[in-house]
């Protein structure tokens, strides 16, 4: 997975899941070390930080690097929008699964 710029003038294409992105020259990619902040859809997360994404495992293995680190780096911060009942008590986690350092919902913002 790789990151492009995005403005209010950005073109926009649908890629092959139909998904609106922003046209993009290769030069202006930027790999998840190089983003400070990573907003990420999800479908479901508990109050651990652990999150059900849409199915194909983009976002864990484009911040894998947060998960091999001795110690998380400070960037980018990983966080997920949700609707507060996507909330579950427990999410089974895997050891390749990329944890959220927090949460924002329409009820609240919250740090894990």
């Amino acid at each position: 997975m790789a990151f492009a710029p995005y403005g209010e003038h950005t073109r926009m294409k649908k890629n092959c899941f139909g998904i609106l992105e922003p046209v993009f020259q290769k030069k202006q990619l930027k790999t998840a070390k190089q983003i400070d902040l990573i907003l990420a859809p999800l479908v479901g997360f508990d109050e651990l930080g652990n999150r059900i994404g849409m199915g194909g495992g983009f976002y864990d293995r484009a911040l894998a690097h947060l998960k091999s680190a001795k110690n998380r780096p400070l960037k980018p911060k990983f966080i997920g929008i949700a609707h507060e009942l996507q909330n579950v008590q427990k999410l089974k986690s895997y050891a390749w699964d990329i944890t959220l350092d927090a949460i924002v919902t329409e009820r609240r913002f919250s740090y894990f």
